[in-house]
């Protein structure tokens, strides 16, 4: 009887799976040097230029399977690897080498490539690292055609594959297995093969370091994606645990059905917006008759390691916008910095959460602004594309940033470029001074979002990363309430909508808080959309202002949260069993 264990890794694809393993081991090159004759030179560079060739058709096969999967914007790391094998610079490079060293042609392909390999492990952008197993697939694949050598052992249909690393190719390929999940000892959230798991809709796990020590063909597993947790031999009660959360996502999917095209009101006819915080355009899938209230253009940094170009950034919003058209989606200006350093960077921050990031970023590197400003102008063609700026801590900022807007726009004027000429451009509040001068900048922005995850880690000076006081990272703090409260209240009076795109409107339990305070949109993960807006739909905005009233009043978190527990249940818990 084998004992249940739990391994824990960085999730990268969401959603929840049960099932058999199956661990994947890449077969391992070794390459032996070898001094070539001169009669065996050439026979070197016809075995070279051939599994090249062949090389090249494999990778055109696995991109057209891409395509059609996950289409054409996730497969371009296809093309990229394409692209090396066609490199004639490169390739007259390894031949010349073979000519003059006369050694193998797998010794020269290797090691010219693990040349080129180096130089991306040596760089300190995570993403530009993770390249270097794209490399490494190429490099594997072309000398495993040299010496004629199968591709990939036949795995069985609906199994959850491990293994220490998976490259793009891996994964697309194992995808015509119905596979389940995957899972890696290596890798992070911006690696291809987790963007491709997102991509099928699939859980996966990644950077767990040492699974594919521990796990053996054939192993029950669960793989839980939203978590970062693996379970390997798992008892029939965390089996029980696990078939129950599948359930409920299952029910999750048939209450979007259910609720997805009735009104979000509540009970005595206060409307709220429903919108949906994504990240990646494969979220989209996820989501129905709502609007976006965040979509997050970091990724587009991340996952290249360098900006953007206007033309990669109007393709990604002008397909965000039609997806989401007619409602409206809410894009943020690159908010770089704090978590997400620009590696190329040499400066090292001491405390890079109160340094160079966000808008200030933006504002300092003008160039890289007006191109995304440009990119989300031509793109606003449907006219439902709302611009947000992050980080705002001054009034200076939002006018600054609009003389770049409009220098933009008159650009765009000259060209006889088209575009939406009254594109709102928002602004996040979520530090302090924003909070603090929230009627003046009401003046001056088109509409507020609140971004709480900052906003209360500013406000009350907590870490919420730091396990030591973790526990003082509180929602419910009355600091917290009347803060937003003023910037509710700042909104409303010039005339703005407020919407709070922060993880606190994904909070049940806040719900009948936000409301109460009357706040306009509620931006929420995709997977709570449906108990949001549940929620809304069983309450009455009166008593949610009541609520509020008394809230405003109490000197202490507890009190607060025992408040609106009681509100909680007897006022909405009964309604939505």
């Amino acid at each position: 009887m084998h004992k249940e264990k739990t391994y824990r890794g960085v999730p990268a694809s969401q959603g929840i799976s049960i099932g058999k393993a199956y661990l994947y081991t890449r077969r391992q090159v070794n390459i032996v040097t070898t001094v070539l004759t001169t009669d065996e030179i050439e026979n070197e560079i016809d075995t070279i230029n051939n599994s090249i060739s062949i090389s090249l058709k494999e990778l055109d096969k696995i991109y057209a399977i891409s395509v059609e999967k996950i289409g054409e914007k996730n497969s371009k790391i296809f093309e990229a690897q394409i692209e090396i094998l066609k490199d004639s610079i490169f390739l007259e490079s390894v031949i010349k080498r073979i000519q003059k060293e006369k050694k193998s042609a797998a010794f020269i392909f290797n090691d010219e490539i693990e040349k080129l390999g180096n130089i991306f492990l040596k760089s300190a952008n995570d993403y530009i690292k993770e390249r270097y197993d794209d490399l490494m697939d190429v490099k594997n694949r072309v000398i495993r055609n040299m010496r004629r050598e199968k591709l990939v052992s036949k795995v069985d249909e609906e199994s959850i594959i491990f293994a220490h690393e998976l490259t793009p190719a891996d994964t697309i390929l194992f995808s015509r297995r119905k596979v389940k999940g995957y899972g890696t000892d290596t890798g992070g959230v911006t690696s291809h093969a987790a963007i491709i798991a997102r991509a099928l809709r699939v859980p996966a796990v990644v950077g767990m370091k040492v699974i594919s020590k521990f796990i053996a063909t054939g192993d029950n597993v669960i793989i839980d994606g939203t978590e970062g947790i693996v379970i390997v031999h798992p008892s029939p009660e965390t089996l029980e645990i696990y078939n129950t959360k599948i359930e409920g996502i299952r029910h999750h999917v048939s209450l979007l059905d259910e609720v997805a095209d009735k009104p979000c009101k509540t009970e005595d006819g206060k409307h709220v917006e429903i919108t949906a915080n994504i990240e990646f355009v494969e979220e989209t899938d996820f989501i129905r008759n709502c609007g976006i209230g965040l979509y997050r253009t970091e990724h587009l940094y991340m996952e290249k390691g360098d900006f953007p170009s206007s033309g990669e950034q109007i393709q990604e919003y002008t397909h965000i916008a039609a997806v989401t058209f007619p409602k409206s989606v809410t894009i943020r200006t690159f908010d770089l910095g704090g978590d997400k350093v620009l590696q190329q960077d040499s400066h090292k921050e001491v405390n890079p959460y109160l340094g160079w990031r966000g808008i200030r970023m933006s504002l300092d590197r003008v160039h890289t602004f007006k191109d995304q400003l440009k990119a989300l102008l031509i793109s606003s063609v449907k006219k439902n594309i709302k611009i947000m700026l992050p980080m705002i801590s001054s009034v200076d900022e939002v006018r600054r940033s609009r003389v770049i807007l409009e220098e933009v726009k008159k650009d765009l004027d000259s060209a006889g470029i088209y575009y939406d000429k009254k594109i709102p451009l928002g602004i996040m509040l979520e530090v302090p001074s924003a909070f603090v001068l929230s009627e003046e900048l009401a003046s001056e922005a088109d509409f507020f979002s609140i971004g709480t995850n900052d906003l209360i880690q500013y406000l009350l000076a907590v870490d919420r990363g730091n396990e030591l006081i973790s526990g003082m990272f509180q929602q419910f703090h009355p600091a917290v309430i009347r803060a937003l409260k003023k910037i509710v209240d700042s909104g409303h009076k010039h005339g703005i909508k407020v919407s709070l795109c922060g993880e606190m409107a994904s909070v049940p339990l806040a719900v009948p808080v936000l409301i109460g305070l009357e706040i306009d949109e509620l931006s929420v993960l995709p997977s709570v959309i449906p108990e949001i807006k549940q929620i809304v739909r069983a309450m009455k905005s009166s008593e949610a202002k009541a609520l509020v009233g008394r809230l405003l009043k109490m000197p202490t978190e507890e009190e607060i949260k025992n408040e609106v527990e009681k509100f909680f249940e007897t006022k909405i818990k009964t309604k939505i069993l």
